[in-house]
């Protein structure tokens, strides 16, 4: 239960030490049975880890015991890891099923799409939001995976693609579908708030 313990104290640690090391040899070094190494691979992917799963769960609580299962399987799995391959891809490949996993558990979040499209859109200026993560909550997983593996995951639209099996070009098409999507919610709930707080 290493990995357990590992999750357990990482997920909820302070700031990420040092990042000498790249998480490509992290992750070799883990693999062969280097303790310390995995810890300081935990401790550089937990942020991004953990703003992940709260995206996809919108729960504090739930975010981090999915971050926790995440580590555990990333633990579990890194024997398969192929060294040879980037890193990211692999592991991201990893958290976006063990998310999807996760989230068969829950009660899905049922769609409202608005016809209205007008409202820009700009993810990495607003990625706190409330508006942004219920908007984000009511997409699709094809389309929501996307977005949250490039603007919170940090990895490129090829990096994304790896981690989805997808070309690059429906992985661009999925992102405009998504962007789209997110544009009709949130200019919806703009609406909503504008005609909401009118007195007459």
């Amino acid at each position: 239960m290493h990995a357990q313990a590992a999750g357990d104290a990482l997920v909820m640690s302070g700031p990420p030490g040092s990042r000498a090391l790249p998480a490509a040899q992290l992750a070799r070094q883990a693999t062969g049975g280097d303790l310390d190494a995995f810890e300081e691979l935990i401790r550089q992917l937990q942020r991004r880890v953990y703003g992940f799963a709260y995206q996809h769960l919108r729960d504090a609580e739930e975010a981090h015991d999915l971050a926790q299962e995440i580590f555990v399987k990333l633990y579990r799995n890194l024997s398969r890891y192929d060294a040879e391959r980037p890193f990211e891809p692999w592991f991201w490949k990893l958290a976006a099923n063990t998310t999807i996993n996760y989230r068969r558990k829950r009660v899905p979040v049922p769609a409202q799409p608005s016809p209205d499209d007008e409202v820009g859109f700009e993810v990495q200026h607003i990625k706190h939001d409330p508006v942004l993560v219920d908007a984000l909550a009511q997409l699709d997983p094809a389309y929501r995976l996307p977005i949250l593996l490039h603007y919170y995951a940090d990895l490129s639209l090829e990096q994304v693609s790896l981690t989805l099996n997808l070309s690059l070009a429906a992985t661009k098409s999925r992102m405009h579908r998504a962007r789209a999507q997110l544009r009709n919610s949130l200019a919806e709930s703009e609406m909503a708030d504008r005609d909401g707080g009118r007195d007459w």
